[in-house]
């Protein structure tokens, strides 16, 4: 007998999978089914795996890339007076916080917090040898955006050669 029968209007007539296949075949058909999913599952597992760890490499890649910073044209300094620039920075449309990782520096960010973060500033780490510091400068910068970077530029393009310093586009103090 056919596992399908053709009627006679063009209709199929349907038989139980179990009549048609039988029933070890039946089995082994949801064993290679099961098997594909399980596969499947592995495979995916496996990947998953092998991203994780691409990513926490890649981390681990980009922090030894980024640390330490330093700027040896900059050094902490205490009691800076005001300076004012020649010209006004062009395209300079915030102010910054440029500090390091020295005690000076987290004294001062922390005494101007309030209005660091008033202000919107944007805070400038010119100075920090290890991806630990920068976390504990994270924490303690209270939501800012904290940059590692070199202050190179700022000091080619200002003079600037102390830290912690508040730049707008006119000027530079503590």
């Amino acid at each position: 007998m056919n596992a399908l029968t053709e009627l006679p209007t063009g209709q199929l007539k349907k038989q139980t999978l179990l009549e048609a296949m039988g029933q070890d075949r039946i089995t082994e058909a949801q064993g290679v089914i099961r098997s594909e999913r399980m596969s499947e599952i592995a495979k995916k597992a496996e990947l998953e795996k092998h991203v994780k760890g691409d990513k926490q490499q890649l981390m681990s890649d980009a922090l030894a890339a980024i640390f330490p910073v330093v700027t040896p044209s900059m050094k902490p300094k205490n009691g800076m007076t005001y300076t004012k620039l020649a010209k006004p920075l062009e395209g300079m449309t915030s102010s910054l916080a440029i500090i390091g990782s020295d005690q000076y520096s987290m004294q001062w960010l922390d005494a101007n917090i309030k209005r660091f973060k008033r202000e919107n500033v944007t805070v400038m780490l010119v100075d920090v040898h290890s991806d630990e510091q920068y976390a504990n400068i994270l924490e303690r910068a209270q939501g800012l955006y904290v940059i590692p970077v070199s202050g190179q530029q700022i000091h080619d393009d200002t003079g600037l050669n102390y830290y912690p310093a508040y730049l707008t586009n006119l000027g530079f103090g503590q």
